[in-house]
């Protein structure tokens, strides 16, 4: 039988990608008895659309933010999470590593998988090395959120908060990304690092990408603006308000109708960012 991969606990970006992919096929080709045909397949189905995905990777300076965002629908009931059209991923299908994540999973270096349908669905399955896949649920900004499983009532209650914080932070994620204003998106890692992924592991040079405030040219924007006024980047909460039954997207609660109004970022991150733990300066990239 061939000898498990030795990764040890590396934290870097491409060393837990290497690490997963290794200890993933691995598995895949073992032929351990503890290891059953389904879940082979579904480390295989991880290997492959990793092999497809565009990557990202948002470190520590983007957690306070992504709680943040998360914060706004800590008083919503879990049916009525409403979410922007923005949480689209910016690709069919993505593989993104959020710091941001380790506060809910106990999983060790986490990452998501994640894969988008045309009826706006955006799936989320957790990977890391030396664990299962482990298939969470998804969310679409018509719906809300779902869950893979299907006896959510009889899940404990911090089960449900886990699994509902990894689908938020996640949708908050790729709405950052899809904000360039606020954030851009640079190569990750060196050029004979991503060759080497390329020849070992099929993934091609161009898929990487480390996300990092966007703080080099400060926005002239206007007071009364959404945007702010010289301004901290910050979330503004979403909420609910009054409603007509006739109106779009109403929920009823108690008798009466509400609609849900969009958060939205606020402010610039040149001007620093509020709550964070690595505010950046004017002039450098976190």
């Amino acid at each position: 039988m061939e000898k498990e991969p030795t990764v040890g606990n590396r934290m870097g970006f491409m060393e837990t990608l290497q690490d997963t992919l290794s200890i993933y096929r691995h598995v895949r080709d073992s032929g351990d008895p503890k290891w059953t045909f389904d879940d082979k397949i579904a480390f295989g189905d991880v290997i492959e659309h990793i092999k497809l995905s565009d990557i990202y990777f948002m470190g520590e300076e983007f957690t306070e933010m992504l709680e943040d965002y998360t914060d706004q629908f800590s008083d919503v009931e879990m049916r009525d999470i409403r979410i922007s059209e923005f949480t689209r991923p910016p690709s069919k299908q993505c593989y993104i590593r959020l710091d941001a994540l380790k506060r809910h999973s106990d999983l060790q270096n986490v990452a998501a998988i994640t894969e988008w349908y045309e009826d706006g669905t955006t799936s989320v399955v957790l990977v890391a090395p030396y664990s299962q896949p482990q298939k969470i649920g998804g969310y679409n900004p018509k719906t809300g959120l779902g869950y893979f499983a299907t006896d959510v009532d009889d899940w404990p209650e911090d089960k449900f908060q886990t699994y509902t914080q990894c689908l938020l932070l996640v949708a908050g994620a790729f709405e950052l990304i899809n904000t360039p204003r606020f954030v851009k998106s640079e190569p990750a890692g060196t050029r004979a690092q991503r060759k080497l992924f390329k020849r070992e592991q099929e993934i091609p040079m161009e898929v990487w990408h480390q996300i990092s405030w966007n703080i080099n040219e400060p926005v002239e924007v206007h007071k009364g603006d959404r945007g702010g006024w010289n301004m901290p980047l910050h979330y503004n909460r979403g909420y609910y308000r009054r409603a007509k039954p006739h109106w779009d997207d109403v929920v009823e609660k108690d008798g009466q109708f509400y609609k849900w109004v969009e958060g939205y970022w606020a402010g610039h991150p040149a001007y620093g960012i509020k709550k964070g733990y690595h505010a950046p300066k004017l002039g450098r990239a976190a």
